[in-house]
């Protein structure tokens, strides 16, 4: 039913939950879990102008330390992983590379890491949930002692 699982992971402890929950469905339905991390640069173009630094750069190695941790939480559960790092809008971003790699579910948190572009853009979770032309599912945090 799910052979394809994308997982959007930005840090936050709902993205480490979603991804418990994708590792779980993909244990039962044999699913491979593509790992994504999106350089945010919805702020880029503002910060830049006053921070003479390579904010893209710092951002990509940050990216790719999310994906290395959630690809050590699937190889530790013997799960298919595959990975991604785009640049652009999360939002956007999620929607298609879910369409580009032909993804049956997407499974992320319920809010991420980026609490101040959530309340001036609104939320990625529910534009991925009106957006995507594939199942969805939300996952909260989890409890600490779990």
């Amino acid at each position: 039913m799910y052979s394809q699982i994308l997982v959007p992971l930005d840090g936050s402890e709902n993205s480490r939950s979603a991804l418990k929950t994708a590792i779980q469905i993909s244990r039962y339905f044999g699913s491979t879990i593509t790992l994504m991390s999106v350089v945010n640069q919805s702020g880029m173009a503002i910060a830049s102008g006053s921070i003479p630094y390579d904010l893209s750069g710092e951002f990509r190695k940050q990216a790719q330390g999310i994906l290395t941790e959630g690809q050590k939480l699937t190889e530790e559960a013997g799960v298919q992983t595959k990975t991604i790092i785009t640049e652009g809008i999360p939002k956007n971003e999620i929607v298609s590379a879910a369409d580009k790699e032909g993804i049956d579910l997407i499974v992320m948190g319920k809010s991420g890491a980026d609490a101040i572009n959530r309340l001036l853009i609104g939320s990625t979770t529910a534009y991925v949930v009106r957006q995507a032309n594939v199942q969805v599912l939300v996952v909260n945090a989890q409890e600490k002692d779990e």
